[in-house]
């Protein structure tokens, strides 16, 4: 399977897991959408640091949790982290209605 963003963006959006976030979205780890899509960790992490600087997920504050790698079973923190909310677009005929800047 090819791992990329467009992949693993779609496979968070699919996911369902049983953690959830105040506003009840789903909260997931790298480890979650690897085993959902089926492949290895890594170009997962890799998509999801990417997806964080487009700014289209974001870490979960205040949570991690301790893994062990497979081969030489050092230690490392993983994020939990959650689809960041997008904005609608600007409706501009209703502001400028607001502030009295256009004429219907």
């Amino acid at each position: 399977m090819n791992v990329t963003t467009e992949t693993v963006l779609d496979a968070i959006r699919a996911y369902e897991g049983e953690i959830k976030d105040a506003e009840g979205a789903s909260v997931f780890t790298t480890t979650d959408i690897a085993a959902v899509m089926g492949c290895d960790e890594y170009p997962v992490r890799a998509a999801c640091s990417w997806l964080r600087r487009f700014r289209l997920i974001e870490a979960v504050e205040g949570t991690a949790c301790m893994r062990r790698t497979r081969k030489t079973g050092e230690r490392y923190t993983a994020c939990f982290y959650r689809l960041k909310p997008q904005a609608r677009p600007a409706d501009f005929d209703a502001l400028y209605q607001v502030f009295g800047l256009g004429t219907r």
